[in-house]
């Protein structure tokens, strides 16, 4: 096993050589310090896989080499954006209409469930909201697996029947529609 001293003893005299090589290798100062301390630390770690001390150089030059092609591999064609002046990002922000429908759809949601009785809604929030299993439902609601899961099913038909009582009817949806039309094409205008 080769000691601390021992290898800071070899490596030394190359520290220098060591970073030409890299300098003449490689383009970006920022990879030859990258390159230089990877492959320094790599061959600290592995001191013991030395076998003569008379290597040393040429072990050292092998890590390097590895180090490089690891870097090079990783290399991924890269672009600058200051290189392209009308590039543009979409907003990704959220359109006021889909937010406008998705804040009704919670709306008449919220409505629907208000509707329903306590266990219901109680029997919806653990399962679909909190993610329960029915068994650990049945738990929360002191109820067996077989009570839980009928509560359950029971409170899905009773929330579809009155969401779609409530239901936004076609003819406000079509106007909807046409009124979200007559705004996009007045936007685009």
């Amino acid at each position: 096993m080769m000691s601390p001293d021992t290898f800071t003893n070899l490596l030394t005299p190359n520290l220098k050589p060591l970073r030409r090589l890299l300098e003449a290798r490689l383009r970006a100062s920022d990879q030859v310090e990258d390159v230089f301390q990877q492959t320094v630390l790599l061959a600290f770690m592995r001191r013991d896989q030395l076998r003569a001390e008379s290597k040393f150089r040429s072990w050292l030059w092998s890590i390097a080499f590895n180090e490089m092609r690891g870097l090079m591999r990783g290399a991924k064609p890269g672009f600058s954006l200051d290189e392209y002046p009308n590039f543009e990002l979409p907003d990704q922000a959220e359109a006021p209409d889909e937010s406008a429908e998705r804040a009704e759809r919670a709306h008449w949601l919220y409505t629907a469930m208000s509707a329903l009785t306590e266990r219901d809604r109680e029997a919806i929030r653990l399962v679909d909201l909190n993610e329960m299993t029915i068994v650990e439902a049945a738990t929360q609601l002191t109820l067996t697996k077989a009570a839980a899961k009928s509560a359950y099913f029971r409170a899905r038909l009773r929330l579809g029947r009155v969401l779609r009582s409530e239901a936004p009817t076609k003819k406000r949806r079509k106007a909807k529609a046409r009124h979200a039309e007559a705004r996009r094409t007045r936007a685009s205008s």
